[in-house]
């Protein structure tokens, strides 16, 4: 009897032979077609882009504001602290009256209670302000790569150019622009998933069947 890992193994074996076979079958179909092919590096464009310094510029500011109120409350919190531990004092000091170190310790609990909101509304804000900054440099990222890419999906349709690569070693975008010529992501996708069971196959969506319509 074949060990199943020895059957999971010839399957799989299959599958990339079929991959490599519709690939060199797609290469020799646009080998005719040479493929011109232009290069970006990203990451500098990206930086030397105007609106880019324009971004981080509002991006520092929208934080220097963020800070500003931070700062402002943590100022407000030391001084409830500060005031709790005067209240605390007194009404444990001797040589205050009875009434007084009642109403102290009644004050402090109260002053107690406002450093434990406070606290909390900074925490709330912290998450808040962390969330927001991040929401903004994602948002104003994407649109300065989008008119980036705009532009070099321009000059690509200007110079008859197939493909445009991304020469900058760490980014992860390769490809910048392609006349889809070469996409073989349908074909291999179809190909991987040709003997899937049932419940991992892409389901088509079906109609609704109307209802009748209500009597009157």
């Amino acid at each position: 009897m074949i060990a199943k890992s020895t059957i999971i193994q010839l399957s799989l074996l299959r599958t990339v032979m079929s991959i490599l076979a519709l690939a060199a079958f797609t290469t020799t179909i646009y080998s005719q077609e040479s493929l011109k092919i232009a290069t970006v590096d990203m990451s500098k464009t990206f930086e030397s882009y105007w609106k880019t310094t324009l971004s981080n510029k509002q991006i520092k500011e929208r934080e220097t504001d963020f800070n500003k109120i931070e700062q402002g409350m943590v100022d407000d919190i030391k001084l409830i602290q500060e005031e709790y531990s005067r209240l605390v004092q007194s009404a444990q000091d001797p040589a205050n009256a009875a009434s007084k170190r009642e109403e102290d310790s009644k004050q402090a609990r109260l002053k107690a209670a406002a450093n434990d909101r406070s606290l909390r509304s900074l925490t709330e804000y912290r998450q808040n302000k962390q969330r927001t900054m991040g929401e903004m440099r994602a948002r104003l990222s994407k649109a300065r790569v989008d008119e980036i890419k705009e532009i070099i999906s321009a000059k690509a349709k200007q110079g008859s150019y197939d493909l445009v690569v991304n020469s900058a070693q760490n980014d992860a975008a390769l490809v910048l622009y392609t006349v889809g010529k070469n996409d073989l992501t349908k074909e291999v996708i179809e190909e991987l998933n040709k003997e899937a069971p049932e419940e991992y196959r892409t389901k088509k969506p079906t109609l609704a069947v109307p209802e009748p319509p209500l009597g009157k």
